[in-house]
């Protein structure tokens, strides 16, 4: 805690020695908040710690941050676009505070971290994302940032039979 009381943490990008706790919080908030994220824990892109390490060398932009007290809370990653009519695009995925540690303001650090990253790649004009609508909390604070939803995909997730709509978001960058 600081003098203020509030709970201080600090935000970095992820990389070497940060692949079993990104995993783990990963697992965590795709089994927690299903209705969050188009991957399920059986088939995400991410099952062990060699996934996460390639995952982590990525180059061309992408990037994974973390939110971290003594231990990985929170996450975002960013990924670019590789075509080259898209190259002027970046995705964030994979955002994802712990309810432990919701409310400290992590949820926009990491979101500024991200957006501030993309807006040093060069040619990178534009920020996508998709939330559930579901995610209340989620889509105020990506609204709060600037971004804009552009679209909506009616059915978007299907979760234990139930269809949520998903919303996507733009920012452009200036």
């Amino acid at each position: 805690m600081t003098s203020d009381g509030e709970t201080a943490f600090s935000v970095r990008a992820l990389g070497h020695g940060d692949e079993a706790a990104f995993l783990a919080l990963r697992r965590e908030a795709l089994t927690e908040c299903p209705e969050f994220f188009a991957a399920s824990p059986e088939d995400d892109f991410l099952q062990t710690e060699e996934d996460t390490r390639q995952l982590f060398a990525r180059r061309n932009g992408d990037a994974v941050f973390g939110a971290f007290t003594d231990r990985l809370f929170g996450m975002v990653g960013l990924y670019r676009e590789q075509k080259q009519k898209t190259r002027h695009k970046v995705h964030i995925w994979s955002m994802y505070v712990a309810p432990v540690a919701r409310g400290l303001g992590a949820g926009r650090a990491l979101m500024e971290i991200a957006t501030a990253h993309a807006g040093t790649l060069d040619g990178v004009t534009d920020i996508h994302l998709s939330v559930s609508e579901q995610a209340g909390p989620a889509r105020a604070l990506y609204g709060s940032l600037g971004f804009s939803i552009w679209g909506v995909e009616p059915g978007g997730l299907v979760v234990q039979g139930v269809s949520t709509p998903l919303q996507h978001m733009s920012l452009p960058l200036p």
